[in-house]
């Protein structure tokens, strides 16, 4: 009887070790293909993409405007930087953002014109396919930057600041970007 005791209590340490392992592989494996779904979205925000503005509120409600912008992606890939420009006119300014997919917290997270310590806004968000929910604060103010890839070439952007008093997002700035094309029709 002690001997068959003694097998089924190893069995069953064997079988809880290998459920452990499961798990832990599991978890693993569910861990490094979030991050390599977040990488493959974040490489289609790499390259050179051009468009046109328009704001939407405010005392400029109506004025149109163009961005240039350049995504590109960390050696890790779950990191990329957009950097470039938009001009009203003869005016341009400098625009940049970078974001990052972290695992920790399953959220991208990020910074707007160098971040809210900086001249710029914190991002804080989340994907759902093929869109970008992103969260915009500095201090008191806060915001919302929507992006969302319609097509590999064609990204939609829509930026909102939150009116605190009615509890609502007012859309101050959409965008449309192309992604543009080298002569060869092969994308930078």
């Amino acid at each position: 009887m002690s001997v068959i005791n003694s097998f089924q209590n190893l069995i069953v340490k064997m079988l809880t070790n290998l459920a452990f392992i499961l798990v832990a592989l599991s978890l693993t494996v569910s861990a490094s293909t979030a991050s390599e779904v977040e990488t493959d979205f974040l490489a289609q925000l790499q390259g050179n993409w051009s468009g046109t503005g328009r704001v939407l509120a405010g005392p400029d409600k109506g004025t149109s405007f163009k961005c240039s912008l350049s995504g590109t992606p960390s050696r890790t890939g779950v990191k990329i930087a957009m950097d470039g420009k938009c001009s009203i006119g003869r005016f341009s300014a400098r625009m940049g953002a970078s974001i990052k997919y972290s695992e920790g917290v399953q959220k991208y997270v990020g910074r707007f014109m160098g971040g809210a310590k900086g001249n710029g806004l914190d991002i804080y968000g989340d994907r759902n396919g093929d869109a970008l929910k992103l969260r915009l604060t500095r201090g008191r103010t806060q915001g919302n930057m929507d992006l969302l890839l319609q097509r590999q070439d064609l990204m939609r952007v829509i930026i909102s600041i939150t009116d605190t008093e009615r509890n609502r997002d007012i859309p101050v700035i959409a965008m449309d970007l192309n992604k543009t094309r080298n002569a060869a029709g092969l994308e930078h």
